[in-house]
């Protein structure tokens, strides 16, 4: 991340954390910071100055800002994303399809086709904020093992969707949330 944030010649961060429950913050049986706070005393110990963007607020930390929305799938977000995106960031860190994969949708959101949706909200955040640094997670293993083959069929499809779009002077990335060891690192069946 810190190649592609010197790219963009700033130390002044402003971070939208946009997804669904993981961004929130959500563990089993409340909430918390989440990556948020890890994240942040990161980017401090490197010498950026963050300020945390989004409409929702969550956990413990004095900067609690974040768009994120337990239980969203990625039409969900992609339907109330403006208000985080009209906050101008810079860097938009963007995690989400674990609701998408872990649950029965409607036939129109079958799990084959959560890649694409998630391109159409990736389009979205390049519009509202064409300069920003997008990080676009490789969502997290369950431990329900027949959920993993989903997981990881819409993980593998992640590459050329960002490779779209970068190929098209957009500065978007991956970061591979999958690799958390699900038998020490999750606090239910999903969630970290």
């Amino acid at each position: 991340m810190r190649s592609l944030l010197v790219a963009r010649n700033t130390s002044n961060l402003r971070v939208l954390p946009l997804g669904d429950s993981i961004t929130w913050g959500y563990i089993n049986g409340g909430g918390s910071n989440g990556y948020r706070e890890r994240l942040l005393a990161d980017l401090k110990s490197g010498g950026f100055q963050v300020d945390f963007l989004g409409t929702q607020k969550s956990g413990t930390m004095a900067d609690k800002d974040n768009e994120g929305y337990p239980g969203y799938t990625i039409n969900g977000i992609k339907g109330v994303a403006a208000k985080g995106l009209a906050l101008r960031p810079n860097v938009v860190l963007l995690h989400a399809g674990t609701n998408d994969l872990n649950r029965g949708n409607p036939s129109s959101e079958p799990d084959s086709d959560a890649p694409r949706r998630l391109g159409l909200l990736l389009d979205d955040v390049l519009k509202a904020n064409p300069n920003a640094v997008v990080i676009v997670a490789k969502i997290i293993l369950s431990k329900q093992s027949g959920l993993n083959s989903n997981i990881r069929s819409f993980n593998n499809a992640l590459p050329a969707i960002v490779a779209a779009r970068v190929s098209k002077g957009s500065k978007v990335s991956i970061v591979d949330m999958s690799v958390l060891n699900t038998n020490t690192e999750l606090s239910d069946n999903l969630h970290p």
